[in-house]
């Protein structure tokens, strides 16, 4: 089973490629998509998220914005609230892994926005970077509900700069093209995968993920060899 990252800055286009993904019939696990039940139907989460900010609910609901606004207000506001969601986000990816593993699926996508900037792409077998030009990201970001240039650089600076991500990359795929060179990107490194000996996933996976300060846009990790 070959595990496979997939990462890229906001506005890139993650979301059609991981669409492309599911339309070639590979399970994908989406790291957003997670956080957001998380937040919606988590009562620990929720308690937790209540003991800092309580300001952020609203009809008894955690509002993503206002929650959005109170953790990049700050340089650290991120790290309380990463501290008791990646738990239980890796705890679901590697329930995600077991059970593909067990239906013998020849391939699984783990969609994450910070692949890299955690370490994650450590414990995968390939990692897929896509990726746009900047002023084709912000196009695409500046229409997204609750987006303001001041939040947009925030998640910005949370990220490996386009040029040491692309580095990092076994694939790249480019969005800024017509819509059907995603598809076709991918149906090209599935066959490229599938042409390899096969893999078997050995069940090791990290418990937490930390995003530490010298991963950010400015200093990076060195990359893990990966067998």
């Amino acid at each position: 089973m070959w595990i496979i990252g997939l990462t890229g800055a906001i506005g890139a286009g993650k979301s059609r490629v991981s669409a492309c993904f599911r339309q070639e019939g590979v399970p994908v696990h989406c790291s957003d998509r997670y956080i957001h039940f998380l937040l919606e139907n988590d009562h620990e989460v929720q308690h937790q998220i209540h003991s800092l900010w309580p300001e952020v609910f609203v009809n008894g609901q955690i509002n993503r914005i206002l929650l959005g606004d109170r953790v990049f207000s700050s340089p650290d506001g991120l790290n309380p609230l990463e501290s008791f969601l990646y738990p239980k986000l890796v705890e679901d990816q590697k329930k995600f892994l077991q059970h593909h593993q067990f239906l013998k699926s020849p391939f699984v996508v783990l969609d994450v926005p910070l692949l890299l900037e955690v370490g994650l792409d450590a414990y995968c077998d390939s990692v897929v970077v896509v990726s746009a030009s900047a002023s084709l990201r912000k196009h695409r970001v500046v229409k997204r509900n609750g987006m303001t240039a001041r939040r947009l650089q925030a998640i910005e600076c949370l990220q490996m700069k386009e040029g040491t991500r692309r580095k990092k990359a076994d694939f790249i795929i480019y969005t800024g093209l017509d819509k059907g060179n995603a598809l076709k990107a991918v149906k090209q490194i599935l066959y490229f995968l599938s042409q390899q000996p096969p893999l078997k996933w050995q069940g090791i996976w990290p418990k937490n993920l930390h995003r530490r300060p010298h991963e950010s846009r400015n200093c990076f990790r060195h990359r893990n060899n990966r067998a």
